[in-house]
Order: structure tokens, then sequence, then C-alpha cells
């Protein structure tokens, strides 16, 4: 469970960012894998005193910047040309992505008469309701200078701003332990099924191995000694013949079984331990910003 943002110097005063435009503009390009149908009547509505223009996105600007060499630079003519034709200051791009309670954003606002990009923003939430809407709103606050109490006490209301109240119900030691006793469950604990599938699966093999190898070793054994017995007390050159090629296989038997037993063991042994200390490593450990659950009720939630 987690939330972060990376903000990149937006706390620059209004007046410098428009310090050329009286009235700014923006063209607007949303991208929702989900519909959210009243993104543009919420900007409308909340910021009165600008002026926006609503477009579908376009694909040039749907790249992954932190695989490039310049990001701030990489769209420069084209955010020109869409200024141009738009007769905007400022492009806004934003990204939402909703998967089942998780929601993330990732905002981009490049200057139309640079066509440089000049803030960059990243969201990851999860049981945020209304997340998009108010995120948008924070954005673009967070970009004129203007952000109102409700919007940020709505975002507040997922956080705990007292460590104090930080419960870890998870931890590595915990994952370990548990790993220690089933080989696995630390590896389910933490959220990773696939991988303590895999471990549970490995050494149930290699204990099945071990088992089955003592049980061949037991009975080659007990066959070694009763063939011995038969050649020893037998007076008949066929059965001395028979019951002695029948001792020796079982000795070879006995050996290989051993050695398969011990091979076996070893790797079960070595790969509990390994399967715990994976444990310890996958682990889950507590993050700088932990959200809760959103609670309906609370005076913050807007």
């Amino acid at each position: 469970m987690r939330i972060y943002f990376i903000f990149p110097l937006w706390m620059f005063l209004l007046g410098v960012l428009f310090s050329d435009e009286l009235d700014p503009t923006f063209l607007v390009l949303n991208q929702f894998n989900q519909g959210i149908p009243i993104a543009d009547s919420t900007l409308m509505e909340n910021f009165s005193g600008l002026s926006f223009e609503f477009e579908m996105p376009m694909e040039q600007l749907v790249i992954d910047l932190d695989q490039m060499e310049n990001p701030a630079a990489s769209q420069m003519d084209f955010v020109k040309e869409l200024g141009e034709k738009y007769g905007v200051n400022y492009i806004l791009f934003n990204q939402f992505n909703k998967v089942e309670g998780r929601f993330y954003l990732e905002g981009q606002l490049y200057k139309t008469r640079s066509g440089g990009l000049i803030h960059r923003r990243k969201l990851d939430l999860n049981h945020y309701e209304d997340s998009p809407t108010n995120e948008l709103k924070m954005w673009i606050g967070e970009i004129i200078g203007n952000v109102r109490l409700d919007w940020q006490n709505m975002r507040e209301s997922i956080l705990y701003l007292d460590q104090e109240d930080i419960a870890y119900d998870k931890n590595p030691l915990g994952a370990m332990l548990r790993s220690l006793t089933v080989p696995g469950w630390g590896q389910v604990y933490s959220g990773n099924k696939l991988s303590g599938g895999i471990w549970a699966g490995a050494e149930s093999f290699l204990a099945l191995a071990t088992i089955s190898s003592f049980l061949s070793y037991s009975e080659a054994s007990q066959s070694y000694l009763s063939n011995s017995n038969l050649y020893e007390t037998s007076v008949d050159e066929k059965e001395i013949a028979k019951y002695k090629t029948l001792a020796e296989s079982d000795w070879d038997n006995h050996v290989k079984y051993n050695n398969l037993i011990v091979i076996f063991a070893g790797m079960t042994g070595a790969g509990w331990i390994a399967n715990s200390i994976h444990a310890w490593f996958l682990g889950p450990r507590p993050y700088k910003n932990i959200y809760k659950k959103w609670d309906p009720s609370s005076k913050n939630s807007g």
C-alpha cells in the first residue's frame, strides 16, 4: 500500500509562470482507460478565470518520457504547432489509468511559446474515491498557485499524518518465519502467490524424492540381508548362484539409494533455508507515505 508524488520544482509564482500571458489559455488532452465524463465540466466550474480547450489525446504525446535522453525538449516542434493551431499558451496532457481500486496519473505541462516541458507529475493512489477529478483540480491548482483547502482535505483524508497511528501488519521477519515453517508461505504472505507456489512445489518434490529414496534404500537393505542369508545357508549350486546375484544387486541398489538420500536431503535442507532467505528479501516493508482506506463518513471526505 502506498502513495507517492514526484514534483520537480513546481513551487513557482503565478506571476512568473504567466508573466507574458494576461489570460492564460490551456489545451487539455485527457487520456482515460475508464471514462470520467465530468472531467471537463469540473475544470470549467472550478477555474472560471482560465480558458480551456478540450481535445482527444495526441499520439505524439503518448510516450515514455523516462526512456528519453532529453524529455523536456523532445516534443518542442509538435507543441509549438499545437499552440498555433489552437491559439493556447499551455498544453496539459493527462494520462489516467484506473485498475480496480488503484488509480495512476501522469500529467505533463508544456509551454507552447518554447515548446518545452515545464512541469510533470506522477501519482499512484489506492482506495481514494473521486481521485481522478480531485487530483485533476489539484494539478491545475498547483500549476496556477491556487489550491483550495477542501481539495487538500480530500487527499489528506487517506493519509496517515501522524506516524504513531501507522501499524505495520506485515514485515520481512514474519515472512521469513512463515517460510521456515512451511516453504512458500512467506512468499504468499507477502502477496507473491506464484513465487510461493513454486517454492512449495519444489520443496514438496525434493521431500518426496528423499522419502522415496529412503523407502527404496530400506527395501534394498532388507532384500540384501534376506538374500545374503539364503546364499549362506543354501546347498544347491544353482540357488547359491541365484542368491549371490540377487544379493549383489541389492547391495548396489542400497548404495545408490543411500547416495540419493544424501543428495535429496541436502537439496531439501538448502532449499528450505534459501526459501526462507528469499521470503525475507521479498517480505513487505513500510513505505514513507502510507494511505488508509477511504472513509466516506470522515469530516475530510469532501
